[in-house]
């Protein structure tokens, strides 16, 4: 999947004043979500800096705001699902994936009212926090579990507290959501999780984008120290006697909006998702890697189900050779 892309030194916001002077911030979207601290870790402790990167991180409470960040060029990064990327693409939006750094492991998880046989779902609303491709392609592999497919159910999409809400009150006995409104869903709705993200393990593959215009503007070697600095601290996040400065990074910067958070809380939330070491984040990066095998399987899903809006080559979508080289180069030794 490696392409040939000519890369010229542009800037988004401002113009540099002195000759030869090319200095720009990088502006990287994020929702608040474990898998996607590393980037604040890279930050607060100085690993882009070093690199030579200067990197601001911007969090937004959803997607969808995201979404308009990265299509307005307010952001020259997104961290989100991959699939989701995916559905951008195919509603229009010039949205390329750069590399997979991890997935959801029982962040996202599937509830059914206490009693309730799945197999009775047929025509029947399933609630979902968000009705774009990777949630879908989940639901799906717990409904053919059940001997349902997609398309015999009807798919609603909504907000994870109002899900929790309608959920209690009984208008729906099946929900895609995660915490904290999936565990009042639990608790006040007599709810059971019968399968999460880690039940189908990599199902939810999650890592960072760019709309291609805007990649066009960004010089390859920021785009290897970029992947540098992700690399660094996720090495620094995985060593042992970081828990502390993790914690501290986690609450202060990337739940502020909603912490401060115990410490059980924090492990629960962190072990909900798989943030990859270098030598996997390779392996699922590589060309005919992990992450080239789930684009090709999504693209089949999608199909199957009727929702592929337009035809895409998951090969043209996938521009890998940046974190391939950096990982390559930089990859710490085992």
């Amino acid at each position: 999947m490696k392409k040939t892309i000519v890369l010229t030194i542009g800037l988004l916001f401002c113009v540099a004043l002195a000759a030869g002077a090319s200095a720009r911030t990088y502006k990287i979207a994020v929702v608040p979500w474990a898998g996607f601290s590393p980037a604040e870790v890279a930050v607060a402790k100085g690993f882009f800096k070093e690199e030579g990167l200067d990197v601001r991180i911007f969090s937004f409470s959803n997607s969808l705001a995201e979404r308009t960040a990265i299509n307005k060029k307010l952001v020259d990064f997104g961290f989100n699902m991959i699939g989701t990327a995916v559905g951008w693409r195919l509603e229009g939006d010039p949205i390329v994936i750069l590399a997979e750094t991890g997935w959801s492991h029982g962040g996202d998880k599937i509830i059914v009212k206490e009693g309730f046989d799945t197999k009775t779902l047929v025509r029947k609303p399933v609630g979902v926090y968000l009705d774009q491709p990777p949630i879908l392609y989940f639901l799906s592999r717990y409904l053919r579990e059940n001997g349902l497919d997609l398309s015999g159910v009807r798919v609603i999409q909504m907000e994870t507290d109002m899900l929790a809400q309608k959920f209690i009150q009984g208008l729906f006995n099946v929900i895609v959501s995660y915490d904290p409104d999936a565990l009042k869903a639990e608790r006040e709705g007599k709810g059971t999780v019968v399968a999460t993200s880690a039940t189908y393990e990599g199902s939810i593959p999650e890592g960072i984008m760019a709309r291609e215009d805007n990649l066009s503007t960004i010089p390859e070697a920021d785009l290897l120290k970029l992947f540098k600095g992700w690399i660094r601290a996720v090495s620094w996040i995985q060593a042992e006697g970081n828990w502390e400065g993790y914690s501290e990074i986690l609450n202060r910067v990337t739940f502020k909006s909603d912490g401060p958070y115990s410490e059980e809380d924090l492990k629960g939330m962190t072990a909900a998702v798989k943030v990859h070491d270098a030598a996997f984040m390779l392996e699922r990066n590589a060309d005919s890697g992990g992450l080239s095998s789930y684009l090709s399987n999504l693209k089949v899903f999608l199909e199957k189900n009727d929702r592929l809006k337009t035809d895409f080559n998951p090969a043209d979508i996938f521009h890998n050779q940046y974190v391939v080289y950096a990982l390559q180069q930089y990859a710490p030794e085992n």
